[in-house]
């Protein structure tokens, strides 16, 4: 029978059968219990104490009214009905069980409908609802969201044909009329039930509001050009996503033309390209020529001005360091006099640089969108056809044409080839003697024939050296990674460099301009050059991909992968095994958080996986910080260098030195590694005297 009962006499029953999460959103349903009562009576059987009572079914119940009493919410003897059942242990355990397991979740499509119903019937707000469903307000506005959903996937939720996460895949787009094609395609392919592929079908088309090219174009023009956007309930952030991607192409691109021509009316330049992306396209620059603007030298009176300045600002300098106190009137004004310094300085520096109208006129350069969104100019110019200045001199008869050091172009008596070959050899092994005991110098040279080859890639200039700074090959034909972060911190490197020195016309001229440039500059260009040779290595690949030393190298550096790449479902997770992303898992978030996820479908994991490691996972704080840091073992830089199998090494290595040769890596062979080029003469130039003795 029914009747009531103080809660200070009952007791939790070893009995009920609910072992696992019983702590699992107590605090909600204590909150439930203070604004709607207890709905449902306790089952309980009889203690041998007289008025007590042992709960055999609820709880949950009791555990969240004990919460609310423990708070004050209730009354110390607050009273609750139970039903009071014999004492028979089997009978307990049996209702227990049939209460446990009667009490089945409500249909999704059940929880939208009554949600509807509440706010279009009975007037309530989105705030009231979750009030009194105590739930939070986003978790409404989700399941109204559901209840918009194209009829066919709305009763296909009700009838449990798609799972609550495929649902919401479908509603992270209003568009009905969308969402009812995507459904009739999916309905007929092998992983329609994917909420990962519904999604990225839902969303085919669509641009982030974050995405550079919709912060170029911005929000309130999208809008006023009839723009759609769409927010996504179901992410952990709320992202908008812009539906109209033609039209953003076309405002972007109409905003950027404008742009490109306005910078050429003004800087006078032949055409400025407006590339509607964030980087320039490695093979659009490949069609043209790169134009370098030769520096002049400073006339007179900029010399001894630039002297007079680089004076004033030293002594200025030091009474800074050593007589005016920190923040007097003085020292105010000492900085004010320096920074003007600097500015007068970098505008004559700028003169040097300035390029003749008639040449302008040939050249021109890049206008594109920058990862902030901002419009970028490309810092290097190019032209279409070879430039011709036609205010140079006109060549003199009998002088070789090109880029030529011929000196006064006398041709002297005509020698023998064979001859020529002995002389040049002798020759070549004076100047190597001398270069050899000049440390300076050879190093002078070493960055200068690196640098030219760099800007000289793609056109024939004998150096007459071997010396190559070739740009590595990438092992899959067609990825360049050129949109990433790493690839256009590059592309900015490059641009920074000083090429002052490029444009003139003989390489005698050229390096003794590129020796005059300061150490910053020559310095990052030999970084530039060098960086730019390694090869793609991985440090748990197997044969030619596989190298130690890189991964020293970033240690060196102290890389940090995380902060230029992250692992998401297209570049790793949709690619490896299920395996690999559990134990992924594992490693962020031990056993228990692998365990949570052991079941879920690959696709699915995926996404999963891809969201913690992007800091977008519901999860707790620590594992959200290990996430966040995670990389796959292939990306980090954290491998040892195995010594490399030779012939020289096998001779003196012993037999009981506990390596296995057959396990070494094997660097030396001559394996094509995919890239077209043979590695072993990949930076031989045919015309640079290979046939000159290589005993020096």
């Amino acid at each position: 029978m029914i009747q009531s009962v103080k809660v200070k006499n009952l007791s939790l029953s070893k009995a009920n059968v609910r072992r696992r999460n019983r702590e699992v959103g107590l605090e909600e349903f204590a909150e439930s219990i203070a604004k709607n009562g207890l709905l449902q009576n306790l089952v309980v059987t009889p203690l041998k104490k007289a008025g007590t009572f042992t709960v055999k079914a609820g709880g949950r119940r009791l555990r969240a009214i004990q919460l609310l009493i423990e708070r004050g919410t209730l009354p110390a003897d607050h009273e609750v009905p139970v039903l009071v059942l014999a004492n028979d242990n089997a009978a307990s355990v049996g209702a227990s069980l049939t209460e446990n397991r009667q009490r089945v979740p409500m249909n999704p499509a059940d929880d939208c409908d009554a949600f509807r119903t509440l706010i279009d019937e009975h007037g309530m707000t989105v705030e009231q609802v979750a009030i009194q469903q105590v739930v939070s307000v986003k978790f409404v506005e989700q399941r109204l969201a559901l209840a918009k959903l194209a009829p066919p996937i709305f009763e296909a939720l009700g009838a449990g044909e798609i799972t609550l996460a495929v649902a919401q895949a479908y509603a992270v787009s209003p568009d009905t009329d969308r969402q009812a094609r995507v459904f009739e395609q999916m309905q007929r392919s092998y992983y329609g039930n994917n909420p990962d592929n519904v999604r990225r079908a839902i969303l085919n088309g669509t641009v982030k509001g974050n995405d550079a090219k919709a912060r170029f174009v911005g929000r309130d023009a999208y809008v006023a050009a009839g723009g759609r956007i769409e927010a996504d309930l179901f992410a952990t952030e709320i992202d908008e996503n812009w539906a109209d991607v033609e039209l953003i192409e076309r405002l972007a691109a109409k905003k950027l033309e404008v742009a490109a021509a306005e910078l050429a009316q003004a800087e006078g330049l032949a055409f400025v390209t407006p590339i509607a992306a964030t980087h320039v396209p490695y093979d659009i620059e490949r069609q043209l020529h790169e134009y370098h603007a030769p520096a002049r030298a400073l006339t007179d009176d900029e010399s001894a001005r630039v002297e007079a300045l680089s004076a004033e600002n030293d002594a200025l300098i030091d009474q800074l360091e050593q007589e005016l106190p920190d923040g007097s009137t003085e020292a105010e004004a000492a900085n004010e006099r320096i920074e003007a310094i600097e500015r007068e300085l970098e505008t004559i520096e700028d003169a040097r640089h300035e390029i003749d109208p008639a040449l302008k006129a040939q050249i021109g350069t890049f206008l594109y969108i920058g990862g902030d969104g901002e419009p970028r100019v490309h810092t290097r110019l190019f032209s279409e056809k070879p430039i011709v200045n036609p205010n140079a001199p006109p060549k003199e008869s009998g002088r070789a044409a090109g880029d030529s050091d011929a000196g006064d172009g006398e041709q002297g008596p005509k020698l023998s080839a064979t001859l020529i070959d002995e002389l040049a050899t002798q020759r070549r092994q004076i100047l190597v003697a001398h270069i050899a005991s000049d440390p300076a110098m050879a190093l002078d040279l070493t960055i200068f024939l690196m640098a030219q080859n760099v800007v000289f890639e793609q056109a024939h200039i004998p150096s007459h050296s071997t010396l190559k700074s070739s740009a590595a090959g990438f092992p899959i034909v067609g990825f360049r990674d050129e949109g990433s972060l790493a690839s256009q911190t590059i592309d900015d490197q490059r641009q920074r460099l000083d090429t002052s020195w490029a444009g003139l016309p003989t390489m005698t001229a050229r390096f003794d301009a590129f020796r005059a440039l300061d150490d910053e500059a020559r310095g990052a260009w030999v970084a530039f050059s060098i960086a730019r040779t390694l090869e793609p290595t991985l440090n748990v690949a197997e044969g030619y991909r596989q190298n130690g030393f890189h991964d020293h190298l970033g240690r060196l550096l102290d890389i940090q992968v995380g902060n230029w790449w992250r692992p998401t479902a297209e570049n790793y997770f949709g690619r490896v095994k299920k395996d690999v992303m559990l134990d992924a898992l594992k490693e962020i978030g031990g056993p228990i958080l692998r365990g949570r996820y052991k079941d879920a479908k690959k696709g699915d994991l995926a996404g999963t996986c891809a969201s913690l490691c992007n800091g977008q996972g519901i999860v707790e704080a620590e594992i959200r910080e290990k996430a966040t840091a995670w990389l796959p073992e292939a990306m980090r830089f954290d491998a040892v260098e195995k010594p490399a199998k030779s012939a020289l090494r096998s001779s003196f290595v012993d037999d009981d030195s506990g390596t296995d040769p057959d396990e070494d890596e094997d660097t030396d062979t001559d394996a094509d590694d995919g890239d077209g080029i043979d590695d072993d003469n990949a930076d031989v130039d045919q015309d640079d005297g290979q046939h000159l003795s290589e005993a020096a």
